[in-house]
C-alpha cells in the first residue's frame, strides 16, 4: 500500500444492460487519519477520437503527403454519487452504492445537469451523426467507475474499474 491508503471497488458482475443497476461495495484502507472533501463513486463513459490529416511536404526535401495523426479522450457521460462527505477518516470504511444506468444510455442522450444541457444536446447530436457515418462506432465507448477520496491539497486516493454496457 502505498501513499496515504488504497481504495477499491468490488461488484457481482462487470457487464451491465442499459436500465440495469450496478450496485457494490467501496472499501477505504488508510494508513493514517486524512481530512478529505468526500468519498464518491462515478460512472464515466469516454471514447477515443482519431483524426488523420494529410500534410503536404514530406520529410527530408522529397515533397510527398504525409500525415498527422491526433488521438484524444473524450467524456460523454459522468454520473457522480457522493457517499460520505467532509470529515477526517480514520480507518477507512466500507459504502455501499447503486447507480442505475439510464434505458436511453446508448441512444446518445444520458442524463445530464441543467448546466450542461445545451453543451451536452449539441455534443450528442455530433456524436450521433458521426457515428451514423461511421466515423466514431458507439461500441468504442469505454465505460469504467472511478472511485475517490478528494483530499483537498494532496494526492487524491483513487482506483478505477472496468464495466461493459451493452
Amino acid at each position: 500500500m502505498f501513499g496515504k491508503g488504497k481504495i477499491n471497488i468490488t461488484m457481482q458482475k462487470s457487464h451491465y444492460a442499459p436500465g440495469d443497476i450496478i450496485s457494490g461495495n467501496v472499501a477505504l484502507t488508510l494508513k493514517k487519519t486524512v481530512k478529505a472533501r468526500e468519498v464518491s463513486i462515478s460512472l464515466i463513459g469516454e471514447h477515443k477520437t482519431t483524426q488523420t490529416t494529410p500534410r503536404a511536404g514530406g520529410t527530408m526535401g522529397g515533397g510527398g503527403m504525409s500525415t498527422s495523426t491526433t488521438t484524444r479522450t473524450v467524456r460523454i457521460y459522468d454520473f457522480k454519487q457522493q457517499l460520505d462527505g467532509e470529515k477526517e477518516y480514520s480507518q477507512g470504511g466500507e459504502y455501499r452504492f447503486e447507480i442505475k444506468i439510464p434505458s436511453d444510455i446508448m441512444g446518445g442522450r444520458p442524463q445530464m445537469t441543467e448546466t450542461e444541457g445545451k453543451l451536452g444536446q449539441v455534443l450528442k447530436v455530433a456524436q450521433t451523426a458521426a457515428a451514423m457515418t461511421g466515423a466514431i462506432p458507439f461500441q468504442q465507448i469505454k465505460w469504467y467507475l472511478l472511485a475517490k477520496l478528494d483530499v483537498p491539497r494532496g494526492l487524491d486516493i483513487s482506483k478505477k474499474v472496468d464495466v461493459t454496457i451493452g
